[in-house]
């Protein structure tokens, strides 16, 4: 008698699972009523009317349209393809050249029994970047962040963590964020950057907690790799597999790892001071990585030759990165994003104050899934709940926050969000695993910032 074989259930490839949320898109615009708002004025930004909103006539989007909408991605996020696919080659020219393999051997030597040491102070650099709004460009860092995660001892997990948790750390607080807590801010007509206190408390607890997250999960896979979430998922990059030899810190190395230093002191300036995605960040990586290999004795044939190589792990993320977008598109192009804003805000339009405020986060938890974007969802959704907050005698800080926590904790889920498709896929990470791996720190975090939610609501977080 034949046996026959058991069949056990394989998560589709990442695009196919994006594939099939555009699909669902496409469905919901002709289902849910497309509505809209009037557009006004308030400090010279255009905003939307809390009390215009009204149902239009359906726009329905069709299959061919659909699937127009996704190559339609590359063209609307080409600054960012540009630039995970340049920097990607520019990070396989300063790999080749073991500089930073070598320096951070010789700290994790130093500091193998010390990951809470190395683990916070990494997670902090990003968590910084994020509390000044560095959200897109933080794609940038994950080449070097897998290096880091590998060196640690960790897989590519822990160098996608370090730089998506910390920059989600920094966002949630806003303190500093120019793109969601500025342009909220200036819609309810408060100063710019005011109430900047309890965000960093809150970011700085957000930090620790994912710090110690971070720590147990590396201490797991050191003593055992096969307790890898990724562990036996083919095409990841720079997983630790033991086998790879200690680089030798030689004097060459030294240079180029201090021309890399150089250079990436020279990209955070960029990045915080609104250099281009498209052109000027990506260039200083080139650079830096054409004196790093130069430095370290590369032929120039051979620096080209690791620069096309590293640019080629790119594929994938481009795809991921055009795909979100193209979902995004179908959204608006259905005109059913604000009919979902107007629903979720009705929902708890006549609670109490406690409740009301709950009910704003988890609403924007729920917004951001499909609205991704900080300055289109402030403009969205905050003229609504600030109205919503006056008659409730909430302040108009607790409503900023309620956004900021709102904006960036469902961001670290949503296969929506251009920042985390293009992280995970620098990193091969398939989606699923992600997931699997990602979901209790997000719940933790929601936890946290509801608590922070309440305690704004009780101190009566100000100045109006």
């Amino acid at each position: 008698m034949k046996k026959t074989e058991k069949r056990t259930f394989r998560v589709p490839h990442q695009l196919i699972i994006m594939l099939a949320i555009a699909a669902i898109a496409t469905l919901a615009t002709y289902v849910i009523p497309a509505g809209a708002y009037e557009q006004i004025e308030i400090n010279g930004r255009k905003a939307i009317d809390a009390a215009s909103f009204h149902y239009i006539d359906q726009t329905p989007v069709g299959p061919w349209q659909a699937f127009l909408a996704l190559p339609g991605g590359f063209s609307k996020q080409v600054s960012i393809i540009a630039m995970i696919t340049m920097i990607a080659g520019a990070i396989g020219v300063i790999n080749e050249t073991k500089c930073i393999d070598a320096s951070i051997g010789k700290l994790v030597s130093k500091y193998k029994n010390n990951l809470y040491i190395i683990v916070p102070l990494l997670l902090g650099v990003f968590t910084i970047l994020g509390t000044m709004g560095i959200n897109t460009p933080i794609i940038a860092f994950v080449p070097i962040a897998l290096i880091l995660g590998r060196s640690l001892g960790g897989d590519a997990l822990v160098g996608v963590t370090l730089v998506l948790m910390g920059e989600i750390c920094g966002q949630a607080g806003g303190a500093f964020c120019t793109s969601s807590t500025a342009v909220a801010q200036e819609l309810v007509g408060l100063e710019i950057f005011t109430g900047w206190q309890l965000r960093i408390i809150a970011s700085v607890v957000l930090w620790a907690v994912g710090s110690v997250f971070l720590i147990r999960y590396v201490q797991k896979i050191r003593k055992d790799p096969t307790k890898s979430i990724l562990h036996g998922v083919e095409g990841v990059a720079a997983e630790a597999d033991g086998s790879s030899e200690e680089a030798e810190l030689t004097p060459r190395r030294i240079g180029a790892l201090i021309t890399f230093i150089i250079g990436f002191g020279v990209l955070v300036y960029g990045a915080t001071h609104g250099w281009s995605t498209a052109d000027a960040i990506p260039a200083v990586f080139m650079l830096t990585a054409i004196a790093c290999g130069l430095i370290s004795g590369f032929s120039p044939d051979k620096i080209a030759k690791e620069f096309v190589k590293g640019a080629k792990t790119m594929t994938g993320a481009a795809l991921v990165v055009a795909f979100a977008t193209g979902i995004n598109t179908i959204l608006s192009s259905g005109n059913i994003i604000h009919t979902i804003v107007h629903a979720m805000a009705s929902l708890f339009s006549g609670g109490s104050a406690y409740v009301s405020a709950i009910g704003m986060y988890i609403s924007n938890l729920l917004i951001n899934f499909v609205l991704c974007s900080s300055s289109s969802q402030a403009t969205t959704v905050i003229p609504i709940f600030s109205g919503v907050g006056d008659v409730l005698g909430l302040t108009q800080q607790t409503v900023v926050q309620t956004f900021n926590f709102g904006d960036a904790f469902t961001n670290l889920v949503t296969p929506v969000s251009s920042v985390l498709m293009g992280c995970i896929g620098c990193a091969g990470v398939p989606w699923d695993r992600w997931l699997k791996f990602a979901w209790k720190w997000l719940l933790v975090f929601i936890a946290i910032g509801g608590v922070f939610i309440m305690i704004g609501v009780g101190i009566n977080y100000g100045p109006f």
